[in-house]
């Protein structure tokens, strides 16, 4: 986390923006990020740090939670940066509207660099976002969101601590029920970093994967909005873990030190892509389906080659 703290805060400091509450939370790092915190804290009044036992992300997160003081709510990943109008982009959405919650379907990484041509505005019920969440049509993590503080009191939201991976997910969808409304932009303002080694998602870990696939059974465990629609949308998000989680066991080349789970992944993967063609879903989802349903390796190997163009790892 280190290597990139720095940009991150960085890019906090300096939001157009300037009426922030800045909660740094150290969560028993092990390397100079809880110095490198303290020492921004030093020149900006706005920063707050914790310093805390690790715990694991959700604690963590729900540390910044309690201790917030301001209207609104948002997240930034340590190894990520923000644009300048990250946040009040999403403020001026959530006041305009009134929702609960705003935020913003495209994001900026290493593949994608273009600004959005046609950005967009739309408020939305809270089925039909939870609806959209579930199909992948928003960024499952939590952040590109913006929520009222005093909404997620109320409702009591939180992070749910038993989960490492998919917490996000799971807060959201939480929340997406829970809303009067979600208003839903297009600007991208967020950079999602996906060449960090130590990330949960470039680095292998089976306990962490079988976490996340917990983490989508929960999801529908707990759903206040069960109607087919969302229903339906569930089952694509659990296809979709799956085949996320089939890739990420193809490129860290572990089918054989855990092939009981490789084998058990794969055949979801392959019996449950159809789901895909029943949902409206995106074209490249359907897409991706399709090649799962005839050769599931397809997309691993695609993703490996571009990964190796960028210089993106996947270890074991």
């Amino acid at each position: 986390m280190e290597k990139y703290f720095s940009k991150c805060i960085d890019s906090i400091i300096g939001q157009s923006y300037e009426n922030l509450e800045i909660i740094l939370i150290n969560d028993g790092s092990t390397d100079k990020s809880g110095e490198i915190a303290d020492e921004y804290a030093l020149k900006d009044s706005r920063i707050k740090v914790i310093h805390k036992k690790n715990e694991g992300v959700s604690v963590a997160r729900n540390t910044g939670i309690e201790v917030a003081t301001g209207t609104y709510v948002c997240f930034v990943d340590s190894d990520d940066y923000v644009m300048e109008d990250y946040v009040q982009y999403l403020v001026n959405m959530i006041e305009n509207s009134n929702a609960d919650i705003s935020l913003t379907t495209e994001m900026f990484g290493n593949f994608n660099l273009v600004q959005t041509k046609n950005i967009n505005e739309k408020t939305v019920s809270a089925e039909e976002a939870t609806t959209m969440i579930l199909l992948y049509d928003i960024p499952i993590g939590v952040y590109c969101k913006l929520f009222r503080r005093e909404f997620l009191q109320k409702k009591n939201i939180k992070f749910n601590q038993k989960l490492f991976i998919g917490e996000g997910f799971n807060f959201n969808v939480d929340a997406f029920q829970r809303a009067n409304s979600v208003v839903v932009g297009s600007r991208k303002i967020y950079y999602y970093r996906r060449d960090n080694e130590t990330s949960a998602t470039t680095k292998f870990s089976i306990e962490k994967w079988k976490n996340g696939i917990e983490a989508v059974k929960m999801i529908k465990k707990n759903f206040l909005i069960n109607t087919p629609k969302v229903n339906k949308a569930w089952e694509f998000a659990f296809w979709r873990t799956c085949s996320d989680v089939y890739d990420i066991i193809v490129l860290a080349k572990v089918e054989k030190k855990y092939s009981k789970f490789y084998l058990d992944i794969k055949n979801i993967t392959k019996k449950r892509a159809s789901v895909a063609f029943f949902v409206p879903t995106a074209k490249q989802q359907k897409i991706r389906a399709l090649v799962f349903m005839i050769y599931p390796k397809l997309i691993p190997m695609l993703m490996l080659r571009r990964r190796r163009k960028y210089n993106i790892t996947v270890s074991n």
